[in-house]
């Protein structure tokens, strides 16, 4: 396991085949274990609290992993939204989602489904990057645990404008079947 710094709330993790191997669990138990044998291994304060975890796999089975340590939310009440709080986020109340495999959107689409997901759902692909999009009118924790990664903003914009749509409407209830 390779640890790079980025700031105090911030780190990155890289992980070869192997190692990821031998993290048992679901995934919640597979990154604790990650986190909590970088912060032994390398003495990092302890990423507690609530965390932000991006996964980018690599061909050859390992993985890197981007971890923020969010900051706290406010009190109850208060006019702040959870995209205050981390790079990304809405525009035009949509949230996008980059997926480098079919199968994992698709297989998010099905987790949308069986959860009942009540928003909207739309699917593009950018040929070019052979990368998949889902755009959802809010965040779920369903496109992480299906290795997508919570684009920036802007992102919405350039599927718009660069992207072919695989399914405008209802992505997730009609695509979710097929995964």
């Amino acid at each position: 396991m390779e640890l790079i710094v980025i700031s105090e709330s911030q780190i990155k993790l890289t992980l070869s085949g192997d190692e990821m191997k031998s993290y048992r669990g679901t995934t919640g138990e597979k990154l604790r274990g990650i986190i909590g044998e970088a912060e032994r291994q390398y003495g990092i304060a302890p990423m507690s609290g609530r965390i932000y975890v991006q996964m980018y796999p690599s061909r050859a089975g390992g993985c890197e992993l981007f971890v923020t340590r969010l900051r706290a939310l406010p009190a109850p009440g208060a006019e702040r939204s959870v995209t205050e709080y981390r790079r990304g986020g809405t525009i035009g109340r949509q949230v996008a989602y980059a997926f480098l495999r079919m199968d994992c959107l698709l297989g998010c689409c099905a987790a949308l489904c069986r959860s009942g997901y009540p928003g909207s759902s739309s699917a593009y692909v950018d040929p070019g990057r052979r990368t998949f999009y889902l755009l959802l009118d809010r965040e779920n924790p369903a496109p992480g645990e299906h290795l997508g990664s919570l684009c920036p903003s802007e992102t919405v914009f350039y599927i718009n404008e660069h992207c072919d749509a695989l399914c405008a409407e209802n992505a997730a209830e009609k695509l979710g079947p097929l995964a």
